[in-house]
């Protein structure tokens, strides 16, 4: 297995000692050092196309999940885990930008539906190749095999939570 060059100094940088006992120390702080670093990687990327990892997540979710009819704002936020109040700003900031725009629900006025532009969805295409490269190459430190097992170990891990 390939480790992180460093890892250890990172960890002891928020103040965990390695092979101390406190697995659940180790656990959440590696899970957070691995969130941190992984976002930098994709925010470095995204920066050369004035996005941050925020706006595409919510492109993403938009163009896939809300189709040619839309998501409402509040599903929206509730998918990201974002406040109502930070997903209009960034909501706001990518309309600003020509990439979504916000209609007003048939059904209920009081509901915001967010649907991409064509500038959105031609931004995503353009992106896309650089940013799955990225995951790519953020998930090659581990082999395939050690992926399956993270990911449902962490699935696990948040059904548990959800329970």
């Amino acid at each position: 297995m390939r480790t992180l060059k460093g890892s250890k100094e990172e960890f002891k940088k928020v103040g965990v000692e390695i092979g101390k006992g406190k697995y659940h120390e180790e656990m959440v702080y590696g899970i957070g050092l691995v969130y941190i670093s992984m976002i930098n990687i994709i925010d470095t990327y995204l920066k050369d196309h004035d996005i941050t990892p925020t706006d595409m997540n919510i492109l993403m979710l938009v163009k896939h999940q809300g189709g040619s009819h839309g998501i409402s704002q509040v599903d929206l936020g509730q998918k990201l885990m974002v406040t109502a109040h930070n997903m209009t700003r960034a909501i706001q900031r990518l309309e600003r930008k020509g990439y979504l725009k916000r209609i007003t629900n048939k059904k209920d006025a009081r509901v915001n539906l967010v649907s991409i532009t064509i500038k959105g969805a031609q931004l995503l295409d353009q992106i896309w190749p650089g940013y799955d490269k990225k995951l790519h190459d953020l998930a090659d430190h581990i082999s395939v095999e050690e992926q399956k097992v993270l990911t449902g170990l962490l699935q696990k891990w948040l059904n548990q939570r959800r329970a």
